[in-house]
Parts: C-alpha cells; sequence; structure tokens
C-alpha cells in the first residue's frame, strides 16, 4: 500500500465490530465509513455518529469478499511470474467450489487504465 496511498489514508481496526465500532462512530471522529456487510448493522452505525449527514460513505451491503489490485502491481517492474501467479490465486479464490463457499471473491476492483489487460489475463487463465 505504500506505494499507492498516502501514510494514515487507511487505518486498519482489529476486534469485533459490534464492540470497536459503535464507540468510533458515536465519537464523532470518523469522516469516512466503508463497510462491508449487513444493510441493518450499517444503519445502526451511521445513525450512532452524531452527524450522519456529514459521513462519507461506500456500503457494500450484502456483499463481500473483494479482490483489490493496486497500480503499481501493473509496473513495468512486475515480471510475467508474478502476473502468472496472482491470476493463478484470482482464479482459485473465485471459482474453487463454484464460488460456493463464503470466502470466494464476489467483487475485484482493477484500476481503470489497466481493466481491459486485466481481463484479457484472467479470461486466457480460466480457459
Amino acid at each position: 500500500f505504500s506505494k499507492a496511498l498516502p501514510p494514515g489514508t487507511i487505518n486498519f481496526i482489529s476486534g469485533s465490530g459490534r464492540t470497536t465500532m459503535p464507540p468510533l462512530m458515536e465519537s464523532g471522529k470518523i469522516d469516512s465509513l466503508a463497510f462491508i456487510g449487513g444493510s441493518g448493522a450499517a444503519d445502526k452505525l451511521i445513525k450512532a455518529h452524531p452527524e450522519p449527514h456529514r459521513l462519507k460513505l461506500f456500503l457494500q451491503l450484502e456483499a463481500k469478499n473483494m479482490g483489490v489490485y493496486l497500480p503499481d502491481l501493473f509496473d513495468s517492474d512486475s515480471d510475467d511470474a508474478h502476473m502468472d501467479r496472482i491470476m493463478k490465486e484470482t482464479v482459485a479464490g473465485t471459482l474453487s467450489f463454484n464460488g460456493q463457499r463464503c470466502t470466494a471473491l464476489k467483487l475485484l476492483f482493477v484500476p481503470k487504465d489497466h481493466a481491459e489487460q486485466f481481463s484479457n489475463m484472467l479470461a486466457k487463465r480460466v480457459e
């Protein structure tokens, strides 16, 4: 992440969402919320914020397990063997057990400038 995002852009908090998130939201110190989960839980978190109308929200309700591919992956420094391994892991993560396991990748986020390249490489790997 260090090449793509400035320090402090993303902060990870470990623990149960039911115990860690309510105090953070109630504090009003959260400016943005990226949430993946159920709509009921999202509603509770948003309503817990003292100024919910000021929150910047990214909600993936009822969705889960995203693959995020950062721009530096596509730099000229990335060799073919590295990209081949990424495609192998992406296919395994999405299609093993016919995609019917709870940990299967459901969404793949790829930089727009590399979407066609990524799609072609993935299609070739699936064939």
